[in-house]
Formats: C-alpha cells, sequence, structure tokens
C-alpha cells in the first residue's frame, strides 16, 4: 500500500513537477423522525432552517451499530426525495465499508474521492484512478425505473485530461467538476439537457501567482468556494483557502490560516452547506499516522476553531482522506484501505454518531 499512497497523495507535486501526469437485526420497526442531531435541516435549504423529516424501515444490530435504512426526505417545496444508497447496509456509529457489486477497488482502478450523490438521490458520481492509464475519471451511475445502471465514464466534450471532484450545489441544476488538462486545474459548471451535456463554464477564481488548485474543491449553499493551493515552486505544501461569492463574482482567494499550522499541509476540504464546519485532511502530531480528517467548527464571530482529529472511529494509521458529506446530509464518506481492500475504497458512518461531532452538539 505504500506505492499506492505515494501515488496519490504526490499526484500533484507530479504537476508541478512537470508534467508527469497524476496521482501519481434484530427488530423489525418503521419510524418517522425529525433528525434534528444531523446536520440534514441545511440541505436544501439555503441556509433557511426547514426541518426535515427522515421515514424510514430500520433494521438495527445492536451488536455492530449498523442500519439499514432508506431514507425518504421531505422538506419545503421538496417530497419523496429518496436515498437508498445503491441499496447498500447504512451504518450508524461505526465506519464500514461502501461496496455496491462492482464497485471496489481492484488491480485496474482505486477510487480517487468519496462516492457524490445527486440532490435527488437519483445519481451517484464518483472518481477513480485509472492505473493502466495514469488518469483520473469521474464516472457515474443512474437509477432508472428502480435499477441503478452499470457505471459509465463522464464524457464532456470540451474537457479534456482528468476529471475529479464532482459537486453538487442545490439550486444549482448542473454539475460543479475539477479538470487537470495537463497544464492547469480549473473547475467547470456544467449543465445538462436532453441532448446532453452542455458546453462547460470555467470557474474563475482569481488564482494567484505562483498557486496552483489542488484536486479537490467543494462550495456552500451560498456559493463560496473551499480548495486548496500548492506553491508551484515546492517552497510550502498545500493550504486550505477560501474564495467568497459576491454578486456573482469570486473575490480574491483567502487563506484560512488556523487550517494551515502543519508544515505538511492541509488538504482535500468538504465544507457543510451552511458553513458551519469544515473536515479536511492533514498529517498531524495528533494524528494516527498518515493522513487523518479533522473537523474545525464555525464560531460565533463567523471564524473557524482550532481543528480536532475525527477520532478512531474514522481515523486510521493509514491514508485517510477524500471526505464527502452526503446529499441528505446524514453520513460522512472517506476514502482509506482496510484489511481486504485492493486500493482505496470509500467508507461511511453517520455524521451524527461521531463522538467529536456529537459533543460538540451539547
Amino acid at each position: 500500500m505504500k506505492s499506492l499512497v505515494i501515488i496519490r497523495r504526490f499526484s500533484i507535486i507530479a504537476a508541478i513537477v512537470f508534467l508527469s501526469i497524476i496521482i501519481i437485526g434484530c427488530q423489525q420497526s418503521t419510524t418517522t423522525i425529525s433528525d434534528s442531531s444531523t446536520t440534514s435541516n441545511w440541505l436544501f435549504t439555503s441556509g433557511e432552517t426547514d426541518t426535515i423529516t427522515s421515514s424510514f424501515t430500520s433494521n438495527l444490530d445492536t451488536t455492530t451499530s449498523i442500519m439499514t435504512t432508506n431514507v425518504t426526505v421531505t422538506t419545503q417545496g421538496i417530497i419523496d426525495i429518496e436515498f437508498d444508497y445503491l441499496d447498500q447496509i447504512q451504518p450508524f456509529n461505526q465506519a464500514i465499508r461502501f461496496e455496491p457489486d462492482g464497485y471496489l477497488a481492484n488491480s485496474t482502478w482505486f477510487w480517487h474521492g468519496s462516492p457524490v450523490f445527486s440532490p435527488d438521490g437519483k445519481a451517484m458520481y464518483w472518481s477513480k484512478f485509472n492505473i493502466s492509464q495514469s488518469q483520473v475519471e469521474i464516472w457515474y451511475t443512474q437509477k432508472e425505473d428502480g435499477i441503478w445502471s452499470a457505471g459509465k465514464k463522464l464524457i464532456i466534450d470540451g474537457i479534456e485530461g482528468s476529471t475529479n471532484s464532482p459537486v453538487f450545489v442545490p439550486g444549482d441544476d448542473g454539475l460543479y467538476l475539477l479538470n487537470f488538462d495537463g497544464t492547469d486545474f480549473i473547475i467547470y459548471f456544467v449543465t445538462q439537457s436532453s441532448s446532453g451535456w452542455e458546453v462547460p463554464e470555467a470557474i474563475n477564481l482569481n488564482i494567484p501567482s505562483g498557486k496552483l488548485l489542488g484536486w479537490n474543491f467543494s462550495i456552500a449553499n451560498n456559493k463560496n468556494i473551499y480548495f486548496s493551493l500548492w506553491s508551484l515552486d515546492g517552497s510550502e505544501w498545500s493550504k486550505i483557502y477560501r474564495c467568497i461569492y459576491t454578486d456573482g463574482i469570486y473575490q480574491t482567494p483567502e487563506e484560512i490560516a488556523i487550517l494551515n499550522t502543519e508544515p505538511s499541509g492541509s488538504g482535500g476540504p468538504i465544507i457543510s452547506p451552511d458553513e458551519s464546519f469544515i473536515i479536511f485532511d492533514s498529517i498531524r502530531n495528533s494524528g494516527y499516522g498518515q493522513h487523518d480528517l479533522y473537523i474545525s467548527f464555525q464560531t460565533t464571530n463567523g471564524e473557524f476553531s482550532e481543528p480536532i482529529n475525527l477520532g478512531a472511529q474514522v481515523n486510521t494509521s493509514g491514508e485517510d482522506a477524500s471526505a464527502n458529506i452526503s446529499a441528505d446530509g446524514i453520513y460522512l464518506f472517506f476514502t482509506t484501505t482496510k484489511s481486504g481492500d485492493l486500493g482505496y475504497n470509500p467508507y461511511w458512518i453517520r455524521l451524527s454518531e461521531i463522538d467529536v461531532i456529537k459533543n460538540h452538539s451539547k
């Protein structure tokens, strides 16, 4: 697995050092809940405080704390959105592997990011590293007539090279993604019509001279965008920045200094839709080995707090990175390698059952 770690975490250096591409139950019950303990209440509301009601049939194993759930999310103006997660057993307070048939890392590819579900729950997008081609590709599957289709590579006219980090923002009728064309990293927004994908629109972030955009980015409901930047001259590791979206324009990137205190860098930021917290990966003395996932909560003055390790429920002695929050706001996805994995695979856990988050909400 050491070689995979090198490919995964230092692919950005390969891009900088020109241009060798990339990367390198028990009891059956039916329950209706108002899940105020999770972050679900912000997802489809653009910062408003509508209550989300999740109706599900659960099969809870009290020994392993794993819950089988088909969740139907109802919000103001959005009714009966079902997230069945490719019919997978869904986790509770222990991280388990997300393992639909045919979607596990193998000798030809591994996950280069966590699964991303569309806001209507009918499509899943993810990034895979194609080993033979040394290229990152976005793939997707769609639920049609109750059946999830075979995975397909995302192909959009006008975008060449590697693609990564698919992102949906509620209210935007389209998909954001990152493209590395062999020279530069660019974030695009693209919409889809009955005839296919439309012409992609590049997002202008005014990246400072001497800096290079990283592989991952995240967008809040207000369209503020969070990402990492590297120094082209190799003088420093990646740091997390954000661009505030004002009157249809992204302002100059600003560093979130409290997240960037370690010389080994910080990356892979995922912002909650209401910006109440951010999760990212970093190697730190407080960690369990390699990259761990950390969380920082927004304070009353709008700044972010000192990062906290998400703990052994999530982190291991290996690479734990590429976090993502599920479209219903209930689960945290991330990638890692554990016993039985042939490469990086996604794991998931219920957000509200992570002790660090649970204790913060008390």
